[in-house]
């Protein structure tokens, strides 16, 4: 398998070089050549400010349309000299790296000439690079029948010359493709071909389920796409959403359409507990201005109590159902405590002392990470004072008449032993030998003990969601939110601030009364948190009947 495009970093990389050699072209007093003797090859890494390529783009390609061979030919010779990890065989991606915006697919096909002009040709790295700034041009002005062929011509160049192609360049194609009217569904068996190597990135995914998307007739392909990412752990690009929002405010009788693709998307994004950005939630808003016969559409906030300040109606509590927690209950034990390499970090031995040592002392009101807690104000304070800090979270839960268990160690035991002496006297303790991962305990005592129990820690348990599946993940993160008990800081006279659950909804979901409540954030990141912090910024949507 041929990797076509080990350049597809090197821009990234020539940031962190000192780009001043470049600087000193001047494109419009005439020919300048620099000369290798003129300056020294950086000797060490630097860390140069983001925007610094930026400035270089400004200064010498984003007010032109071609370059002159000579010109080309010293762009080349100074990228080359001038940085270490740049040379004759990656350069070509770097300078179309350079020219990636949409408004310089003159100046990249410029730059391609000459390369064809100086017999060498561009070769596949360069290309796929090409089809990039194809793409970026695609998505601010409708591309020419002409443009579409020259995309056409490189995609069968590249898929002429390779059988198969390595995951980056399956991806380069698929931002080629997606830019042509009818030849974008050749890009799907690419990302079928991604999958022999890894997993397809989101930005392949997004760029066909954008594409699917703004075809009438391909929504369920898209829909398909969309399912099979998010699985994927991966998180759709707003793009693909706008695309959806963007196709139903087109279609002229769109007053069935509108609600049920609307509600799809919805559910879609409660199903998977996706906060949209800004940029998605301006979107419902204009589509709500738009078409107020069949949406209503408004900013809201949360009242304390989780009340929508717009439609007045309560969130839905996050709490989950007899039903589901007997699901999550029965799965547990085997998807997460017991599983395969389980035991690489605890025994048979130990996992049966546990469950019996939990259906002997159970119910809890509250299972404790005795660990988490001690050392949730740093780790390297001294035993006695990781100690104390337990044993305050302990008497926290005692005097609210909680019967509690902590989890922790073999060796805490040498901890303070007035602290220590509290905790046994106040809490069931059970200490497991210094390897073993005390997160399945805590979950599973907490699970086994019943509904009503919580538990205290700061750990987001995302490995031991993932573990569950697809379809109990939900279910567990919901249980986990309506649960979850954690310290936020200790004051300096001893007494700890506790941050209790939130017991209503946090994602997008629909109210007793009918309005879907779609919180959002700032930004896209393709990486969002876990955390149970209450989104800022709400949209309350009402589907008109």
């Amino acid at each position: 398998m041929y990797n076509i495009d080990g350049a597809a970093r090197l821009l990234e990389l020539s940031i962190m070089y000192n780009i001043r050699l470049l600087r000193q072209l001047r494109w419009f007093g005439g020919h300048h050549r620099l000369m290798a003797s003129q300056h020294k090859r950086p000797q060490l890494l630097g860390s140069v400010p983001s925007d610094q390529l930026e400035q270089l783009k400004s200064n010498y390609f984003a007010r032109r349309q071609e370059l002159s061979g000579d010109e080309w030919q010293s762009v080349r010779h100074s990228l080359i000299e001038g940085y270490k990890h740049i040379n004759d065989h990656n350069v070509d991606a770097v300078i179309l790296g350079v020219c990636s915006g949409p408004q310089q697919l003159s100046l990249a096909k410029n730059y391609v000439d000459y390369l064809r002009s100086t017999g060498a040709g561009p070769n596949a790295a360069t290309l796929g690079r090409l089809l990039r700034v194809y793409n970026a041009a695609y998505h601010t002005r409708a591309l020419s029948e002409a443009e579409q062929r020259e995309i056409l011509q490189i995609c069968d160049s590249l898929q002429a010359a390779h059988e198969t192609l390595d995951a980056t360049s399956c991806e380069q194609v698929i931002h080629g493709l997606v830019a042509t009217t009818e030849h974008w569904q050749r890009a799907l068996p690419l990302l079928e071909m991604m999958k022999v190597t890894s997993t397809p990135s989101v930005s392949a995914y997004s760029a066909l389920a954008e594409k699917a998307f703004g075809q009438s007739d391909q929504a369920e392909e898209a829909w398909r796409l969309l399912e099979e990412m998010t699985l994927a752990r991966k998180q759709p690009r707003c793009e693909v959403y706008l695309a959806l929002l963007n196709r139903l405010a087109q279609e002229p009788a769109a007053t069935s359409s509108l609600r049920v693709e609307l509600e799809r998307l919805l559910q879609f994004l409660e199903r998977h507990n996706i906060l949209v950005s800004q940029k998605v939630a301006q979107r419902l808003l204009q589509l709500g201005q738009q078409l107020p016969q069949q949406l209503r559409v408004t900013a809201s906030r949360l009242g304390p109590l989780g009340k929508c300040e717009e439609c007045r109606q309560h969130l839905q509590p996050v709490a989950i159902s007899d039903e589901e927690f007997r699901q999550l209950s029965e799965c547990f034990l085997e998807k997460v405590l017991i599983r395969g390499d389980v035991f690489q970090k605890s025994t048979p031995e130990e996992v049966l002392r546990f469950k019996q040592y939990v259906e002997k002392t159970a119910p809890y009101d509250c299972v404790i990470d005795g660990l988490n807690v001690a050392y949730s104000t740093g780790a390297k304070k001294a035993p006695q004072q990781l100690a104390k800090l337990l044993a305050t979270v302990v008497r926290h839960f005692k005097e609210r008449n909680k019967r509690v268990l902590v989890l922790g160690r073999e060796h805490m035991r040498k901890w303070s032993k007035s602290a220590m002496h509290y905790v046994q006297n106040n809490a069931s303790l059970f200490l497991t030998n210094n390897l073993s991962h005390d997160d399945p305990f805590l979950l599973y005592a907490t699970i086994r003990s019943g509904q009503e129990t919580d538990f205290f820690s700061r750990d987001l348990m995302r490995t031991h969601a993932f573990l569950l599946g697809a379809e109990l993940k939900p279910i567990f993160r919901r249980w986990q939110q309506e649960h979850q008990f954690s310290l936020v800081t200790q004051t300096q006279t001893g007494k700890i601030i506790v941050k209790e659950p939130i017991r209503h909804r946090l994602s997008v979901h629909q109210a007793e009364g009918g309005s879907w409540h779609v919180p959002y954030c700032d930004v896209y990141t393709p990486n969002p948190t876990d955390s149970f912090d209450v989104p800022e910024h709400w949209l309350c949507l009402i589907l008109n009947t």
